[in-house]
């Protein structure tokens, strides 16, 4: 009964800071609600995340989007129900970025990127991984009115030997492939920067005697890539 008082107090709170912001709301969210545009038209995390298709953010239904935003605003966590039957949160929102928890196996990061001549690209990066499952991201890349562009355009994949340091090595790339035949990376964005890091995440999930070969040879701090307006460059170490 309580935590129904609370959730209905919360959703009062949420009503009146939308309505005192001048937003109207009729059937589903618009994408011009408050939280969605800014007076220099650059796009907002929180938009792209009202509007993303269903093939990208389908465990989550718009409307539910719509409400977690509103909580977020008012400084409060909001666990919505997903399609998979589990719960799912906002961790971070700013203006060009946005992370949630989906699943407690999967995230989705949104940021936006100032593109050339003033136009602007949206960057997602879903990924999955727990106790039984290495870290792996998609990325991908869409234009404000999330049409999906072609990733090479803007981010190329690293191989595996760009994670390791193999200066003095005494085993050849070709035994480290055939220890990892299938790396797994994780990416994460920021809100304090348009920097990309990645980081190879086998570890603990592949053969133990190989791990401690491979981990002599890791680049720690993983690789960084930096924006400049048009695509991501690997920053050299």
């Amino acid at each position: 009964m309580r935590k129904t008082l609370l959730r209905i107090s919360m959703t009062l709170v949420a009503l009146t800071v939308w309505l005192t912001s001048g937003a109207v709301r009729t059937g589903a969210p618009a994408a011009d609600t408050a939280l969605a545009s800014t007076g220099d038209n650059v796009p907002l995390a929180s938009d792209i995340f009202l509007r993303l298709p269903v093939n990208v953010l389908d465990i989550l239904p718009r409307s539910t989007r719509f409400d977690m935003l509103e909580y977020f605003k008012v400084d409060s966590i909001y666990k919505a129900s997903n399609a998979m039957e589990g719960l799912s949160w906002l961790r971070t929102v700013t203006p060009d970025f946005l992370e949630v928890q989906i699943t407690d196996v999967s995230t989705l990061q949104i940021k936006v990127l100032p593109g050339a001549k003033g136009k602007y690209l949206i960057m997602t990066l879903y990924t999955v991984g727990g106790d039984s499952q290495a870290p792996d991201t998609d990325i991908r890349f869409f234009d404000t009115e999330l049409n999906e562009l072609p990733r090479d355009k803007y981010f190329k994949l690293p191989q595996l030997k760009d994670f390791l340091d193999l200066k003095g090595a005494l085993t050849s790339m070709k035994e480290i492939e055939r220890m990892i035949p299938f790396p797994t990376v994780e990416y994460t964005a920021s809100a304090d920067s348009d920097r990309l890091n990645a980081k190879l995440t086998v570890g603990e999930f592949m053969n133990q005697d190989d791990y401690r070969i491979i981990k002599v040879l890791l680049r720690p701090e993983g690789l960084t890539y930096l924006w400049d307006g048009k695509k991501y460059k690997l920053s050299k170490p």
